[in-house]
C-alpha cells in the first residue's frame, strides 16, 4: 500500500459515517481517504468493485443485506478487499461468524479511535487484528475451553430483519404474509428465512418456534 489508505466505510447510520470520515481523514500516523460511504450491504459491494479500496471498514447491524451477509458475498466474488469489522457486538459467537465468513478484523465500536487506527493500519498491511477484549476468548475457542454460544448469543447474532423474520415465521405467516408484511420480496424473505435457520442451527419451523418462545418473541397462546 502507497500513499494514502483507500477506504470505504459502511453502517446505516449517517452521523456516525460522517464522524468516523472526519476522524479518519484527519489522522497523520496513517494518512486516510474516505472514497465513499455506504448505508447497506448492497451499497457497499457496488462502492467495493467500483472503487478498488485498501480496505472496507464494516458494521455489522444494517437494514437491507447485513454485515456477514456482505462479506459472505464479497468474498463469493473473489473479492480480497481486506475487511474490519466495526461493531457494538462483543459476542463470542459473531466474532467467530465474521471470522469464518471472510473478516480480516474485528473491533468494537466502544475502542478507542488510537485502537481503530491500529486495526486500520493491520487489516490494510494485510494483517489481522482483534479487539484485545475478545482475544482471549477466540483463543479459549481454539483451544476447545470456552462453552458453546448460548441461545442469546446465538439470537444477538441475527441481523435485525433476520430477527423479524424468526418473529413472523414463528407466529404462524407464510413467506407470502411476511413479505407483505415487510413490503419485501418473498424471495427475500426466503433467503432471510434459510439465512437464520443456518445460523441458529435450526432445521424445522416447530424448532424455530420453541426457540422463538425461549427468546420471549410470542407466547404459547399465540401459537394456539
Amino acid at each position: 500500500m502507497n500513499g494514502k489508505a483507500r477506504i470505504v466505510i459502511a453502517d446505516d447510520h449517517v452521523v456516525l459515517r460522517v464522524g468516523l470520515r472526519s476522524f479518519l481523514e484527519e489522522q497523520e500516523t496513517l494518512p486516510i481517504e474516505v472514497v465513499g460511504e455506504a448505508g447497506d450491504g448492497h451499497q457497499a459491494i457496488a462502492l467495493v468493485e467500483r472503487t478498488r479500496p485498501d480496505l472496507l471498514l464494516l458494521d455489522l447491524s444494517m437494514e437491507g443485506l447485513g454485515g456477514l451477509e456482505t462479506i459472505i458475498e464479497l468474498r463469493r466474488r473473489e473479492s480480497r478487499v481486506p475487511i474490519l469489522v466495526l461493531t457494538q457486538h462483543a459476542e463470542s459467537v459473531i466474532l467467530r461468524r465474521a471470522l469464518e465468513a471472510g473478516a480480516n478484523g474485528y473491533i468494537l465500536k466502544s475502542a478507542r479511535g488510537e485502537e481503530l487506527v491500529s486495526a486500520l493500519r493491520a487489516v490494510a498491511r494485510g494483517g489481522t487484528y482483534i479487539d484485545p477484549t475478545l482475544a482471549g476468548t477466540l483463543v479459549s475457542r481454539a483451544l476447545g475451553d470456552a462453552q458453546p454460544a448460548s441461545e442469546d448469543e446465538a439470537y444477538a447474532g441475527l441481523t435485525p430483519r433476520e430477527q423479524q423474520v424468526l418473529k413472523l415465521v414463528a407466529e404462524g405467516l407464510s413467506n407470502k404474509e411476511i413479505a407483505v408484511a415487510l413490503d419485501v420480496a418473498v424471495k427475500t424473505v426466503m433467503a432471510h428465512r434459510a439465512n437464520l435457520m443456518d445460523k441458529l442451527g435450526i432445521r424445522n419451523r416447530s424448532k424455530l418456534i420453541r426457540f422463538a418462545m425461549r427468546m420471549g418473541l410470542i407466547t404459547d397462546q399465540e401459537q394456539l
